[in-house]
């Protein structure tokens, strides 16, 4: 049958649609910032984001057609903020109030919320599969008095010349920091996730059979006032904090941690450089503790993964970005087993 058959088929109401089991595991997937990336910033158009998102997408249908029907997606959005950060930059002059950076995190959760949404309902929809996505803006407690609101460590959006920098400061109060090669960027605090709002909306979406798309960028940093009202707040949370929070929060067994990198490595970017492939929450978490995760790249995402593990999760991977059908496999990446019981 040719593709335009199918096509006919589908209208005419003869196509058999297929059902996915729901006797696998549950399954949340957090994937980089890289998800929809592409490579040169000052060249990027939407379309090609669409070619990009689609390819992960495929990846996890693939999930669907192998029998996994509960799946939870998040995603980070560091590019993405980038860009609305450089976009504000480039209209300064005619738009002097900047958007803040909560409101931003919200602008890039519903861009990359879309653009995944529309490219795994149209494979699902090629594929002959009955599923749909739903996407859903996500707000994350957090403490104002956590300690990182004290030390601005996360640094986001564009480069400036230390003349730039310094003018930013006098004129916004941004604080900004040098990196190795003299570049300056602003640089935000990045506190722990403490809950996430909108728990209940994610455990209806897989009630109802849908594949919710959430905690976009790490979900958008509130507070809550002395009202007990909730207020949107200059920070940026890390993403694999996040969805560990939110898996373990809503029974999920594994969670899998989608990266640039093909695993987690001992003594990483060295010539005893070593994959780590199976492993237990104990050894994972001394390796930790001895220093061999960067803390700026794969130690929050180890962190996290001990955090899913130490709550009552199954399994935790951390895989590159296109192996995800192979690393639910368990042949490729780095699979984070439970301890094994103790004897009594």
């Amino acid at each position: 049958m040719n593709k335009n058959d199918k096509q006919e088929d589908r209208r005419s109401g003869r196509l058999d649609r297929r059902k996915c089991e729901s006797n696998k595991p549950s399954i949340l997937i957090a994937f980089g910032g890289n998800a929809l990336n592409v490579k040169s910033l000052k060249k990027v158009h939407q379309k090609e984001e669409f070619i990009v998102a689609r390819r992960s997408m495929e990846n996890v249908v693939d999930l669907l057609e192998m029998g996994y029907s509960k799946i939870i997606l998040t995603h980070g959005n560091g590019p993405q903020v980038g860009r609305i950060f450089l976009q504000q930059e480039l209209t300064k002059d005619e738009f002097p109030r900047q958007l803040t950076l909560d409101v931003c995190v919200a602008d890039s959760q519903g861009r990359i919320g879309y653009i995944l949404q529309n490219c795994f309902d149209n494979i699902c929809y090629e594929r002959g599969i009955n599923k749909k996505t739903s996407t859903i803006i996500t707000q994350v407690l957090v403490d104002k008095k956590d300690p990182a609101f004290k030390n601005p460590s996360k640094p986001i959006g564009v480069f400036y010349s230390e003349s730039d920098a310094k003018d930013l400061i006098k004129k916004r109060g941004w604080i900004m920091k040098k990196d190795a090669e003299d570049n300056w960027r602003r640089v935000v605090p990045s506190p722990m996730p403490l809950e996430i709002i909108e728990t209940r909306k994610f455990e209806l979406a897989m009630d109802h059979d849908f594949i919710a798309i959430g905690c976009g960028g790490g979900g958008i940093p509130v507070i809550r006032n002395n009202n007990g009202e909730l207020r949107g707040v200059e920070a940026v949370i890390d993403k694999d904090r996040t969805s560990a929070l939110l898996a373990y929060s809503i029974g999920i067994d594994i969670l899998i941690i989608l990266t640039n990198a093909s695993s987690a490595y001992l003594n990483f970017n060295t010539p005893d450089q070593k994959s780590i492939k199976k492993t237990t929450v104990s050894e994972i978490e001394k390796f930790l503790n001895e220093g061999h995760f960067s803390e700026g790249s794969m130690g929050p995402k180890i962190e996290a993964a001990i955090s899913f593990m130490k709550n009552g999760g199954k399994k935790a991977i951390i895989a590159n970005l296109f192996d995800l059908t192979r690393a639910i496999k368990g042949r490729v990446g780095t699979q984070i087993h439970p301890d094994p019981a103790e004897d009594k």
